[in-house]
């Protein structure tokens, strides 16, 4: 449980500095932490966790799936959200990618939480609510900046999170969910990423004009 605790707590420090970046993004792309290298992930056991067996979760392999879930849902709903208020040809692509890829995601985590009688939320969370709430008062150029510098943000917390279930966890089948998709979740901040710092004064880089 001491784990849990500080699992919850790490993420949730994650998710409030997202809502900050809604009132100031371009201070989010220079305080955002770059996540470690691959070669910093710990070895993974041999047994049931590469065959995925649906062993007993903890409490943190709970956490995990309702969390994970629930930033699918914030992914896709903030996205959508780029969708109706975007014309940024770049802003629209990166949206269309991960409502497939966070739908897909989702589908997937839905056989795992199916294995332990999980049932999964629908919505994105409180927090990620509010984020999507101040998102849809923006527009234009700025909305297309807060929303990038947003999905930066909830990668970066998705990152974390991945890596704690995949450090902790001990349900073979949930570690291996999280092995799977950490490499498209880590792409995916990249890419916001990329484009936040694009933006910054003095760089060079495909414009969010």
């Amino acid at each position: 449980m001491k784990r849990l605790n500080y699992f919850n707590k790490a993420t949730t420090l994650v998710g409030a500095a997202a809502l900050t970046s809604l009132i100031s993004f371009p201070v989010l792309a220079q305080m955002t932490p770059r996540p470690s290298t691959p070669a910093n992930r710990p070895a993974q056991s041999t047994t049931n966790q590469q065959r995925g067996v649906a062993t007993a979760p903890t409490a943190l392999d709970r956490e995990f799936v309702l969390m994970a879930a629930r930033g699918n849902n914030a992914e896709i709903q903030t996205s959508e959200l780029a969708l109706q208020k975007s014309s940024n040809q770049m802003v629209r692509t990166y949206a269309q990618q991960m409502i497939r890829e966070h739908t897909q995601a989702n589908q997937r985590l839905s056989q795992v939480a199916a294995q332990h009688r999980i049932t999964l939320p629908t919505d994105p969370g409180p927090l990620n609510a509010a984020i999507a709430q101040q998102l849809a008062q923006l527009s234009g150029t700025n909305f297309d900046r807060a929303y990038m510098g947003t999905q930066e943000n909830l990668h970066m917390q998705a990152i974390a999170l991945y890596r704690t279930e995949i450090q902790q966890g001990k349900a073979a089948d949930v570690k291996q969910y999280a092995s799977a998709l950490l490499p498209n979740i880590n792409n995916h901040y990249q890419m916001a990423s990329r484009a936040m710092t694009a933006n910054r004064p003095g760089n060079t880089g495909r414009p969010l004009q």
